[in-house]
């Protein structure tokens, strides 16, 4: 057995260190029961606090932990640093860094990692997944915190337990991350990567992830947003969500294989959602909410296969509905940019298509196109600028495309088919009876 340990500003050092360094307290617990494991420490200031547990084989743990150097200082009035390393299995790596000053009496960064990989019964091979952890804090009174765990049952000792990763990067203040992983596969060489970037202020990231193949990229550089994004199937999904306003909150659930979700919030006080269940396999989601959308409300539900939504949202209290049912191969793209714009779109069966861009003010359009399981292939598109416009179309049938364009102030339109083949449009440039 043969394990190292590379540590410095111990407990015991700090002892002999004389009464100015007896403030700086520091602690660094290690235990390791595997071989050839490797532990290195580095603690440099205040009240730094590391421990590491290691219990496979060929395990790797980095703590660095560098407070404010100045000795004995009395702005430390509770712990500034604080790492903890836990790692079960084989081939982990695992690596906190937290490097930054934490002046005032403010509670500084914590970082807790840990990963666990078991193997079946029987299985001679590595037990390891080759877990990799990596978190980087640079700023004040961040928390941040990795949980993987796995079940290898891989068959190519090569290939045994590689590719789960997850990586937060925390640089702003009073920051708070979240990650788990738990990864069941029977491939041989599964692969799972988790990407959590936060730089700005009071953000809140939550991801948990199981499967192989999947990605997530969370990046968050506004003030007091919050996202969180589950992907519970078993691989092939992937996840970016981009915060820079503030006060917003996007969720991300995704439960089916080869599905893509993106969700952008630039504005301030506004919420997105996106669903892709059990049945929304080759389904693809994005929503944007622009820099001067503030409490914008957007929902995509896919239940679907093989569909996409597009929303798009640069407009105040705009809001956007979109129900992707039984079905396939549906398609809705909606824009607005206005104040108090309101869509909502409801499709079901093969083919459907919805397109709506709103403007101006108080406008409202509703699309709902079904076939039950057969082939729609559906048309509708709306277009409305003015204010207190609104337009409803329903579509049934088999074939059909409805045109509406309405301008202008207090307009209203219904069109309604249910046979095949049939097209209707409607010009609305007037001002209507509001």
């Amino acid at each position: 057995m043969k394990n190292v340990l590379l540590y410095t500003a111990s407990a015991a050092a700090l002892a002999l260190a004389g009464p100015a360094a007896a403030q700086s307290l520091q602690n660094s617990d290690i235990l390791q029961n595997g071989d050839d494991n490797v532990a290195v420490v580095s603690q440099t200031g205040n009240e730094g606090m590391s421990d590491i547990d290691q219990n496979g084989d060929d395990n790797l743990a980095e703590v660095t932990q560098t407070e404010n150097p100045t000795v004995g200082s009395n702005l430390f009035s509770v712990p500034s640093n604080d790492a903890t390393i836990n790692q079960i299995g084989n081939n982990s790596r695992a690596r906190i860094e937290q490097n930054s000053t934490n002046p005032g009496s403010n509670p500084g960064n914590s970082a807790t990692i840990n990963q666990e990989s078991e193997s079946p019964a029987g299985n001679t091979l590595p037990s390891g997944y080759a877990l990799n952890a990596r978190i980087i804090q640079d700023g004040a009174s961040n928390r941040s915190q990795i949980d993987q765990g796995g079940l290898n049952i891989a068959t190519d000792p090569d290939t045994a337990g590689s590719g789960v990763t997850a990586r937060n990067q925390q640089y702003g203040t009073g920051n708070q991350s979240d990650i788990i992983q738990d990864i069941r596969n029977d491939t041989a060489d599964p692969y799972s990567d988790i990407d959590v970037i936060q730089d700005g202020e009071r953000n809140s990231s939550f991801v948990q992830q199981r499967g192989s193949d999947s990605d997530v990229d969370v990046t968050q550089t506004g003030m007091d947003n919050d996202s969180s994004v589950i992907q519970g199937a078993e691989g092939e999904m992937t996840a970016f969500v981009t915060q820079s306003g503030s006060l917003n909150r996007s969720e991300v659930e995704q439960r089916d294989f080869d599905v893509l979700a993106t969700a952008i919030q630039a504005g301030t006080a506004s919420y997105s959602r996106i669903y892709q269940d059990d049945d929304a396999f080759g389904s693809a989601a994005t929503l944007i909410q622009g820099p001067d959308t503030d409490n914008a409300y957007s929902l995509i539900e896919q239940t679907n296969t093989s569909s996409t939504a597009f929303v798009q949202q640069i407009s105040g209290n705009a809001r956007s509905i979109v129900y992707q049912n039984d079905g396939s191969s549906a398609v809705a793209n909606v824009y607005q940019a206005g104040l108090g714009l309101n869509s909502t779109i409801t499709q079901s069966g093969d083919l459907q298509e919805a397109d709506v861009d709103q403007f101006g003010s108080s406008n409202t359009s509703e699309i709902i196109q079904e076939n039950g399981l057969g082939t729609g292939d559906n048309l509708a598109k709306v277009y409305q600028a003015g204010a207190g416009n609104d337009s409803d179309i329903f579509q049934t049938g088999t074939g059909n495309v409805a045109d509406v364009s309405q301008s202008d102030s207090g307009n209203y339109s219904n069109v309604y088919q249910s046979g095949t083949g049939n097209s209707a449009t409607v010009v609305q440039s007037a001002p209507g009876s509001m």
